[in-house]
């Protein structure tokens, strides 16, 4: 007889290897983590885990997944909301992922260096190539609303979209290595958040100051993370 497998129980632990792979990924490095680590750290034998995943790979695999989906879902609905303005939709997107990567990344001094070390080089390039190709299309779509109001100048809303989120992803990668290099001192976030907000605006053809809120520094903790 076939083995029944509740959809909700499978669900839920794959959802626990993926939440203990992301804390060793965040604290240790992908390729520093073994496939015993995530055993070990889970209580669970390497015939269960194959249950839920094929490899080491695959896991990453699917918590770049995860991270790509949570950030498309949020984008997604200030796309077919027909309330906001186009620059309002941009201003909430940038506050969402600021809040997400504040209170969730855990963005502390000891994992700031394992996870813009070269363990984790593979990870970081995942992320940006798959959210590059999920997310433009749809940042594109609100910069083009944004244009048609008049708010944004660009003549390229998608190009334009792949840069910003180049530059997005490029401010939290200087702010980490401030952290890492000063973890004693207070580097300088503002102005490096300044100076990203400056050439999106530049790029939107944005009004010079408006999209600061939007584009403001994420501080990082100093305490331990939970």
């Amino acid at each position: 007889m076939a083995r029944r497998i509740d959809p909700g129980l499978h669900d839920a632990k794959r959802t626990a290897i993926l939440d203990a792979a992301e804390r060793l990924v965040a604290t240790k490095g992908y390729e520093a983590m073994s496939l015993q680590d995530l055993l070990d750290a889970l209580g669970m034998s390497k015939g269960a885990f194959y249950h839920y995943f094929e490899s080491k790979p695959d896991v990453l695999l699917a918590l770049v997944e995860r991270r790509t989906a949570a950030v498309e879902a949020n984008l997604l609905a200030l796309v077919e909301d027909r309330t906001l303005a186009g620059a309002d939709k941009l201003a909430r997107h940038f506050a969402a992922v600021d809040d997400w990567k504040q209170h969730e990344g855990r963005l502390v001094v000891d994992v700031a260096r394992s996870w813009y070390g070269d363990e984790n080089a593979l990870v970081r390039h995942k992320l940006l190539v798959h959210g590059l190709g999920r997310i433009t299309p749809l940042l594109a779509r609100i910069i083009q609303q944004g244009v048609d109001e008049g708010a944004f100048t660009t003549r390229d809303p998608e190009q334009t979209a792949r840069m910003i989120l180049c530059l997005r992803h490029d401010l939290g990668r200087a702010v980490a290595e401030a952290v890492v290099a000063e973890p004693h001192g207070e580097p300088d976030v503002a102005r490096m958040a300044a100076a990203t907000a400056d050439a999106i605006e530049r790029l939107l053809g944005a009004a010079p100051g408006s999209l600061w809120p939007a584009a403001r520094a994420i501080r990082p903790r100093r305490s331990a993370a939970t």
